[in-house]
């Protein structure tokens, strides 16, 4: 029997931990489960380790991210030679089938990477949002089509990208791809790792008669700041999830276009006696000037077919 480790990151979830870890302890098959804590400060880390003794527990004294904080977890599950890493949000939860099923279908089709279930929202009726919007995209257009037309529906349906809120991860993917790069700290490191497996010739694939409930809430749209901290959070990953794809060419002429829309503001704003957003351009070159120098090291590293960004000593 396949060895499946479940790794779960939690951060303040209390909302949602009883029910997501209840629902993986249900699975159909036997699983391993680990949690790695984020520093949670509303009972999280005592809630887990008086109630779910047989979890194996890592807590952290800081917030690592999502990337870093799955890394640990994928690297112990690495160490105790797992067969399947499955990764789950802590807002997410699986049906009694969900991890089998999955498991049943990578066995049969190695060529795939990553496998999700369809996700749902919480009351199981409606898919959850994002999910629905990138399935509707031209590539996997076909899965609605089969949907509504009454067409037999495929074993898989391909895709290029899905959110890693219940990733199924075959241990071959983590010896060829690693763990999530650490140029990411939240958002975007499932983008770059999907980008990182379709480089190494692996697929992405979606099993429709599977799957899993996602307590997600589309976040309100909000007015952000002009170089605020969130402002140049938000760039910086817009570039990184960009550039960091070694699926396209990188050369210098790339960011040098980049630079010089900057540039073009930065000189308009001076001339307009502006200096208050003319230096906060100038900021936003330097940070352009960081990134680039972290995606070309990115970026040499993932082409390398490696365990990438796990600890394996």
């Amino acid at each position: 029997m396949s060895k499946v480790y479940v790794v779960i990151v939690t951060y303040n979830g209390m909302n949602w931990i009883k029910e997501c870890l209840n629902s993986v302890l249900n699975s159909s098959i036997p699983v391993e489960i680990i949690v790695v804590d984020n520093n949670s400060t509303d009972g999280t880390k005592d809630f887990i380790t008086r109630n779910f003794s047989e979890i194996i527990f890592f807590s952290q004294n800081e917030n690592l991210g999502f990337g870093k904080a799955n890394n640990i977890g994928m690297s112990y599950a690495f160490k105790q030679n797992a067969d399947f890493v499955f990764l789950l949000n802590q807002d997410a939860f699986v049906n009694e089938n969900t991890i089998e099923n999955l498991v049943r279908t990578a066995q049969k089709n190695p060529e795939y990477g990553i496998l999700s279930p369809i996700q749902l929202d919480y009351s199981g009726k409606l898919l959850e949002t994002y999910f629905f919007r990138f399935m509707g995209e031209d590539d996997s257009r076909s899965f609605y089509s089969d949907f509504v037309l009454g067409n037999q529906l495929k074993e898989i349906y391909d895709i290029n990208f899905v959110q890693a809120a219940a990733w199924l991860l075959p241990i071959t993917v983590l010896k060829k791809n690693g763990g999530f790069d650490p140029l990411f700290y939240h958002y975007g490191e499932d983008n770059n790792y999907c980008q990182r497996l379709l480089y190494h010739n692996m697929k992405i694939g979606i099993v429709p008669d599977t799957f899993v409930r996602h307590d997600s809430h589309k976040p309100k749209s909000e007015q952000v700041k002009l170089f605020s901290e969130k402002f140049f959070n938000i760039y910086k990953k817009e570039i990184a999830v960009k550039y960091a794809n070694i699926n396209i060419v990188f050369e210098t002429k790339t960011i040098i276009s980049e630079r010089e829309k900057i540039y073009k503001k930065i000189l308009y704003n001076f001339f307009k006696l502006d200096l208050k957003k003319a230096l906060g351009f100038f900021k936003q070159l330097r940070k352009l000037n960081e990134m680039r120098e972290l995606i070309v090291i990115s970026r040499n590293k993932n082409v390398q077919i490696n365990p990438n960004y796990l600890d394996l000593e």
